[in-house]
């Protein structure tokens, strides 16, 4: 099978014209295709904090993690067939834990705390302490081995952690630090298949997911896509934006029409850009990201940042609101700059 994944960034300025800057990054290959690279239930929350490391956090009951760090500001579903408690705010996710089978099976950290591997952890520090290869088996699963590219291993390689559990490190490519942490279960990662495998047998059979399943997944990754970027500008002192549902819905429209009629691009088949789709929002400037295939929002979000276009419009100081979009795995930023 050969697949190609892909994501863009496009802008433009209601006064002095038209500004279009269009980034593709694609990458064919044979054999499994990664989809990690192109491409609601809310409660009060405690202000409690961990005494354990993230990594600690691997195999707990839900009963432990509650008692640990409390409600979770969310719950969110997700189609890998765990849940995920968001801990943190609305404007910014500190710490994500999936639910399954009322253990921890994976989790994804953003906040800076002590452990083996930190949030803002230089590249050349952890290479010092760990080997990141290009060549990952998965033994406790069978005969599966995961490739990783060069750009895989700058920026998204993967260790293990023992115990048949496994770490992404995701670093941002220009400042070589870690941007988020994700630990999963070595069966979670082979479902998730973010970087191309060679296996002998079988893959794992996917979710089979309702069209109300995917409406509840896509409400998360909305709220997901909304915190994280908030917390990658906090960090990069951007500014937080706030939310734009009339935005979000031009957003989700777009994302819909590109998963529904098969096509990848800002404008739609009938030649409709941006600029038409927001004729009934009222703003001075705007701007938009767009992905496809990521397996979650960290990893969408993490691709925009990695992407100089898209990194561009994630950390743009002008910008005060943000509309996000998603369709199953199709993913759309509109920003926007209002009177």
């Amino acid at each position: 099978m050969n697949t190609k994944l892909r994501v863009l960034f496009f802008s433009f300025f209601v006064f002095g014209g038209l500004l279009i800057l269009w980034f593709t990054i694609s990458q064919n290959q044979t054999e499994v295709p990664h989809t990690s690279k192109p491409s609601i239930e809310t409660v009060a929350q405690p202000e409690k904090h961990s005494s354990l490391p993230f990594f600690s956090l691997r195999g707990l009951t839900s009963e432990e993690v509650l008692k640990e760090l409390g409600e979770p500001l969310r719950m969110d579903p997700s189609e890998y067939g765990y849940k995920w408690w968001v801990y943190g705010t609305d404007k910014e996710t500190e710490l994500q834990l999936g639910i399954q089978e009322d253990k921890v099976v994976t989790g994804v950290l953003f906040q800076e705390e002590e452990g083996s591997i930190q949030v803002h952890d230089s590249y050349e520090a952890l290479t010092d302490r760990f080997s990141f290869e290009d060549s990952y088996r998965l033994d406790s699963e069978g005969a599966y081995t995961m490739k990783l590219t060069e750009q895989d291993i700058a920026e998204r390689p993967v260790i293990s952690l023992g115990d048949d559990w496994s770490a992404q490190v995701y670093f941002d490519n220009v400042t070589r630090k870690v941007f988020a942490i994700r630990m999963l279960r070595n069966d979670i990662l082979l479902k998730q298949q973010p970087y191309k495998v060679v296996y002998r047998g079988s893959l794992p059979q996917k979710e089979i997911l309702t069209d109300e399943d995917w409406r509840g997944i896509e409400a998360g990754m909305k709220a997901q896509i909304f915190s994280i970027t908030n917390g990658v500008r906090k960090h990069h002192k951007a500014g937080s934006l706030k939310e734009h549902e009339e935005a979000a819905n031009v957003a989700y429209l777009h994302s819909q029409d590109m998963d529904i009629n098969n096509y990848f691009s800002h404008y739609s088949q009938d030649g409709e850009g941006l600029r038409e789709r927001l004729s009934d929002v009222m703003y001075v400037r705007a701007g938009e990201n767009i992905a496809s295939q990521y397996v979650d929002a960290t990893a969408a979000v993490h691709g925009w940042l990695n992407s100089p276009g898209h990194r561009k419009a994630l950390l743009d100081p002008k910008y005060t609101h943000l509309g996000v979009g998603v369709h199953q795995k199709y993913y759309t930023q509109n920003f926007l700059t209002l009177p």
